[in-house]
């Protein structure tokens, strides 16, 4: 951990926590006396070329975060070598503290958190920022029932040793990763619905959505593997929720929500709906006790109104109607007449199907207005829907006030739908062609990766255009590159750590590590590996399947690319120490000592190297020579002395 006592305005205290990429601290401003916490990067980092860009370029666009449910980010900067940046800090524990010491969530609770980490993540990616790493370690609650989400973006750049980076883009971590993350795609705002799919199972089941071994098998998983229900592990579960967790986790992106906003009012209204307990639907008239005992619906103003008229009594002449806090009657207006108070009590008691005046005419919020008891005698009710339904009609005029603003309505939706399909109805051929082309300015594999996703559309749409071969190969070329680039880290990384991985990569891994040292050898062993599986697909295909056989394949074909780039190399090479010895053969007449230096140095560098040993022959023969000469010039220079 960093020793600091000191980093731009903020005075370091106690270390809060530590990652594989800095510490954080408790600070505090020395102008303000603001608490905050400050992470420091270790120094390394910003040596990485490209980095100080994308930390100074990602921290501006994190700023322009303001919501109640994300951690504040305060500013950034440098300090002897130092990057950091300063956050809000908030004392409560994180989901991961909370399900280490074995609490487990409710389904109330869960879809609390979810709704509100849903309208923290909607506020970011409206600002174009995805998270990419959303996990219960990095959701703190700020108090008792409010969560605020984490390292917003900051994932993006810097990772932690919990997540892994490689040559395909893949970036978060593995527990609560999205396929596509896994898969190394490029990712868009679903990704964070995914990951928060799996953070709301861990929280119902106290386990995220898979278990795995070591990291490769979870990248499977995430890649392939269904989770399990949640009521196996969380029996209590509401099936609603249980199918939007699922939905979170489905592997395709287009299979989730459309946006977090419509995933929160999902949760809103389903939370309305389980939270709302059943309605009797009538009672019997035979039972007066169960017409008069029942409790009233103390929610709904038509039975709150019912139960009033019948237990209450009319306010005497001259006394006021119950008002608001604001003044205003309880009916809605400033003033009511007895009369009409009383005509509407009348009409409730009147008939034995409680025709109702509409729900706004009797009750508003607050208390309800004082009515007559009824009669003596037995007591229908009705549910309220039906009493509902049985409103007065609207009158034309109402009719009218009704479908004028309806008809606008239909015609704004159906301008606003035709627009919606003109923009967004799919690319002809032509017109995606036109765009890959213009996109990509280049044959290479870096200029087609930009439009890879286009490519892919075109060859799905379009497989019988005369483009699409030419496209497929390009699709291919990029596929290559990034296979080779997976196993040059592999190689460069120290080898084989998956022992599942097959015979022909390991070799292909083996040649590589060899070739740092020994081209020669490596070539001889990429040729060996070409022989033994550059062979007919269908063989290795029958026994392990079209998968094996097409990695198979590929490998064959990037050790074919690396025998054609070694060779090369040593090519190289050797003209190279040609145009040493021949400068070396040039000095030997006019500098003998210098020449039989850099013969010297040929043996010395290619001595080991089978592609070199006539350079090297020639090289060691030219010395013996040079010696003999040196040696002769010094007897003669000696004899030259002793006549003088």
């Amino acid at each position: 951990m960093l020793e600091l006592t000191q980093l731009g305005p903020y005075q370091i205290g106690k270390p809060i926590g530590k990652g594989g990429m800095g510490s954080v601290y408790e600070a505090t401003d020395a102008q303000t006396g603001q608490r905050v916490a400050v992470k420091a990067l270790y120094p390394h980092l910003a040596q990485i070329e490209g980095f100080r860009e994308r930390f100074e370029a990602e921290i501006e666009s994190l700023k322009t975060l303001r919501h109640e449910g994300i951690v504040r980010l305060f500013g950034y900067g440098e300090q002897d070598g130092v990057l950091f940046y300063s956050m809000e800090i908030i004392p409560g524990a994180s989901l991961e503290d909370e399900l280490k010491a074995g609490r487990r969530f409710d389904w109330r609770e869960v879809s609390d958190i979810a709704i509100q980490l849903a309208m923290a993540l909607k506020h970011a990616h409206d600002h174009g920022i995805i998270h990419r790493d959303i996990k219960p370690a990095n959701v703190m609650f700020a108090d008792g029932e409010h969560v605020k989400l984490a390292d917003f973006g900051i994932a993006r750049l810097f990772g932690n040793t919990n997540s892994l980076t490689s040559a395909g883009g893949v970036l978060g971590t593995a527990d609560y990763m999205s396929p596509e993350q896994a898969d190394g795609r490029p990712v868009n705002a679903r990704c964070d619905q995914y990951s928060l799919g799996g953070v709301m199972y861990a929280l119902l089941t106290g386990r995220p959505p898979f278990r795995a071994k070591n990291l490769p098998e979870m990248l499977q998983l995430q890649r392939y593997a269904q989770a399990e229900p949640v009521s196996r592990y969380a029996p209590d579960t509401p099936k609603q929720l249980e199918q939007v967790v699922m939905q979170l986790l489905a592997k395709d992106p287009a299979d989730r929500f459309p946006n977090t906003a419509v995933l929160a009012r999902h949760l809103q209204a389903m939370v309305m709906a389980l939270s709302r307990p059943p309605r009797d639907g009538f009672a019997l008239a035979s039972d007066p006790a169960s017409a008069t005992s029942a409790e009233p619906d103390w929610r709904d103003p038509l039975a709150l109104a019912i139960t009033q008229a019948e237990t209450s009594p009319l306010p005497t002449s001259g006394e006021p109607l119950p008002q608001h806090t604001n003044g205003k009657s309880l009916l809605g207006s400033e003033s009511v007449s007895r009369e009409a108070a009383t005509r509407a009590s009348e009409s409730v008691i009147a008939s034995s199907s409680l025709d109702l005046p509409d729900p706004p005419s009797l009750v508003t919020t607050g208390t309800p207005i004082t009515m007559p008891a009824a009669p003596a005698g037995p007591t229908v009710f009705t549910t309220v829907d039906e009493d509902y339904a049985r409103q007065q009609l609207p009158s034309p005029r109402s009719w009218a006030t009704i479908l004028g603003p309806l008809a606008a309505l239909i015609l704004a939706i159906a301008v606003l739908g035709s627009l919606f399909i003109y923009f967004s109805r799919p690319y002809t051929a032509d017109q995606l062609y036109t765009k890959i082309t213009s996109r990509a300015d280049s044959d290479d594999a870096a200029s087609i990766r930009e439009v890879e996703q286009e490519i892919k559309e075109f060859v799905a749409r379009f497989p019988v255009d005369p483009r699409t071969a030419d496209l497929r190969q390009s699709q291919q070329r990029v596929e290559m590159e990034r296979k080779n680039r997976r196993l040059q880290l592999q190689a460069r990384w120290g080898g084989v750590s998956d022992p599942s991985q097959p015979p022909f990569e390991v070799l292909y891994l083996r040649a590589m590590n060899t070739a740092q040292t020994s081209p020669e050898a490596a070539i001889a062993m990429l040729e060996s590996l070409v022989k033994l599986y550059g062979t007919d697909s269908s063989i290795n295909g029958a026994q392990k399947g079209a998968d094996d056989t097409a990695r198979r394949i590929q490998c064959v074909k990037l050790a074919e690319q690396q025998l054609t780039t070694l060779r090369e190399n040593v090519a190289r090479q050797l003209a190279a120490i040609r145009e040493r010895l021949a400068a070396a053969a040039q000095l030997s007449a006019g500098d003998p000592s210098r020449a039989r230096d850099m013969y010297q140095a040929v043996v010395d560098l290619y001595g080991n190297q089978a592609s070199a040993s006539d350079a090297v022959a020639e090289a060691r023969q030219q010395l013996v020579r040079l010696n003999q000469l040196i040696q002769e010039q010094g007897d003669q220079k000696t004899k030259r002395q002793g006549t003088d």
